[in-house]
């Protein structure tokens, strides 16, 4: 899976996370979102983009 693929898929997890019905569910989307980040940038800090 390319760069692109794996920041759409956190991007996705990210998302099903705010929309999740009940906090365990919602738990495991961040673990697995913060799985995925550490992934792409080896860390489970968000990646800030400023666009200057």
């Amino acid at each position: 899976m390319n760069t692109l693929h794996e920041l759409l898929a956190l991007m996705a997890v990210e998302e099903k996370a705010r929309t999740c019905h009940s906090r365990a569910e919602a738990q495991r989307c961040i673990q697995e979102a913060e799985q995925r980040r550490r992934n792409l940038w080896g860390t489970k800090q968000a990646v800030r983009f400023s666009s200057s």
